[in-house]
């Protein structure tokens, strides 16, 4: 007599893919979302006040003010650099966004300013760049890869394992818009791509589902690291004589767009020509002045794709549409 835990066998087919062993991060907390994982994280410091970034999304905040801790906020300057305070007093911490990939330098410059253990690194915008030793960093997979939900804590704080997960119909239905993408296009999955995303604005910590852990195992990174790279790479050669954002080739490991600054953005341009190109982020402007970098990031840059899924020639389509402005 088998036991009610033993795998099933044979009936209809199932979703499969095939374990590459490659998953960059095999000790790292999954849960639904990055902001859930903040959430756990800060609850399990006990942490009092923290400094963060008046450039980032509202939906970052929101663990901050469920766990009733204060948040102090600093600016960054044009290339990126906290404009922070000189100590953090006793059970202050400090988290700081690799934006959009390019800060590498920023952070190893960071932690020769703060406690390592006070420091926390958003990786959200930088999901090819490892952890460092003694940080606690934050990842959000779905940003860069094909999942609908997903978010990483590389911690070595020992914490309690997370339980509760979604059930399967709020599952199935957060990969809606992956699937209507496939046999449709982008536009006609957009009103679903929202609900997905609005289901994971609840910030309690849940796990990550079974299918996105299916796919994130699934994946070959160097590759999708590489193309990713190269990607950025044209675009840059291309385009970095007129880009007013000083970006350092050398010192880029895990872009997640090629953030155009020039007078004006382009994006409503380009999305009228199907370049569906995303803003970052229309909610801070209720925290900066218009004489700010963090003004101009959100009002006059223009993020190109680079990812995995385009070629040479997407990256081409992209320039020439952007140096008829030029």
């Amino acid at each position: 007599m088998l036991l009610s835990s033993h795998k099933e066998i044979g009936g209809y087919f199932g979703f499969d893919l095939n374990d590459t062993n490659q998953f960059p991060y095999p000790l790292a907390k999954k849960y639904c979302s990055a902001r859930a994982a903040f959430y756990d994280l800060v609850r399990n410091l006990g942490i009092q006040a923290i400094w963060m970034p008046k450039f980032i999304c509202d939906t970052m905040l929101k663990p901050l003010e469920l766990l009733n801790i204060s948040i102090k906020f600093y600016d960054i300057n044009e290339d990126f650099f906290p404009l922070f305070p000189p100590l953090l007093e006793k059970n202050e911490y400090f988290l700081y966004v690799n934006y959009f990939g390019l800060c590498f330098e920023n952070q190893k410059k960071l932690m020769e300013l703060y406690p390592l253990d006070r420091l926390i690194f958003d990786h959200s915008q930088a999901f090819f760049i490892e952890p460092f030793q003694g940080v606690n960093t934050l990842y959000s997979p779905r940003k860069f890869l094909p999942v609908a939900d997903g978010g990483l804590l590389a911690s070595a704080l020992n914490m309690p394992e997370v339980a509760q997960i979604n059930d399967s119909a709020d599952l199935i239905q957060q990969y809606q818009h992956v699937f209507t993408r496939l046999i449709d296009s982008a536009q006609s999955g957009y009103a679903y791509f929202l609900d997905a995303e609005s289901k994971l604005n609840d910030c309690i910590p849940k796990k990550i589902s079974p299918i996105s852990e299916l796919i994130l195992n699934s994946l070959d990174y160097q590759k999708l690291k590489q193309e990713r790279l190269r990607n950025f790479e044209y675009l840059h050669s291309k385009l970095g004589r007129f880009n007013q954002i000083n970006i350092n080739l050398d010192a880029i490991e895990s872009p997640l767009t090629y953030p155009f600054l020039w007078r004006e953005k382009l994006s409503n341009s380009l999305i009228s020509k199907k370049i569906f190109t995303p803003t970052y982020w229309n909610d801070c402007l209720a925290r900066v002045n218009e004489s700010s970098f963090e003004y101009l990031l959100v009002h006059k840059v223009t993020h190109l794709v680079c990812d995995h899924r385009y070629n040479m020639q997407d990256m081409q389509y992209q320039i020439d549409q952007i140096m008829e402005y030029l």
